[in-house]
């Protein structure tokens, strides 16, 4: 856990899924908000927002083809 002096002690926790297009679509089905989607080299990433007003990172690892 990492805080600064006064602020509240707060966890982060990043799930790590199979498919993250479908983890945000269930989230969205089951009340979440989806507030961003990026695309990077190894990880597809999505930030979510749940109705008991918690954000957390869903991360799909998704290796580059051929040789690297």
């Amino acid at each position: 856990m990492i805080t600064g002096p006064g602020d509240p002690a707060r966890r982060h926790v990043t799930f790590s899924v199979v498919d993250r297009d479908d983890s945000a679509a269930t989230a969205e089905r089951l009340g979440a908000t989806i507030v961003t989607s990026s695309d990077d080299l190894w990880t597809k990433n999505t930030l979510v927002h749940d109705r008991q007003d918690a954000e957390f990172p869903v991360s799909q690892f998704t290796p580059p083809d051929g040789d690297w």
